[in-house]
């Protein structure tokens, strides 16, 4: 009887948490839930998928993207006729670089510069083609410079498609 009796005058919150330790506890988990969102950001972007867009809605959203991506450039994009595309790139400096890049058959690429930790997204005409790869885009986040390949990569198979469709129109009046 007397070892029942042991068990049954332990105090009952010997194990429990006590108020001072719950204190001390709030903090700490505060803390650790606000580190874990370090760098992230703190509301949802809505994801575009650019190949529901149109051709207009597809510059739209790359001249959004030029504007914001870089803080001391900006971007503007144009269509020009048989899938081309005019780039004009404003520097910090006042400078202003404009060129044009024929899309039909252009690659895309996404390079990362580690000395400036900056994405570049380059389009490289197709081969024969005289000008050199051009920055299509510089950015500090990688999302912007994927956001901005697939822009630029609907952009060509809605030149190629539309350029199709316009081929086969004319090929059906004859």
């Amino acid at each position: 009887m007397t070892s029942m009796n042991m068990v049954l005058n332990q105090p009952a919150n010997r194990n429990s948490v006590t108020g001072f330790q719950r204190l001390l506890l709030v903090p700490a988990v505060f803390l650790f839930f606000s580190a874990c969102t370090e760098g992230y950001p703190t509301e949802d972007e809505l994801i575009i998928n650019p190949l529901e867009l149109n051709q207009s809605q597809r510059l739209q959203a790359m001249n959004q993207l030029g504007q914001d991506a870089h803080p001391e450039m900006t971007w503007i994009y144009r269509a020009l006729p048989s899938c081309s595309m005019q780039i004009t790139v404003n520097g910090s400096a006042s400078d202003q670089q404009t060129f044009s890049v024929q899309m039909s058959g252009a690659g895309v690429d996404i390079s990362f510069n580690k000395a400036e930790q900056i994405y570049g997204v380059k389009v490289q005409p197709k081969q024969g083609d005289t000008l050199e790869e051009q920055p299509g885009l510089l950015s500090k986040t990688w999302l912007d410079a994927i956001e901005m390949s697939n822009l630029v990569r609907s952009f060509q198979l809605g030149c190629q498609t539309s350029a199709a469709s316009v081929s086969s129109d004319t090929a059906d009046r004859s």
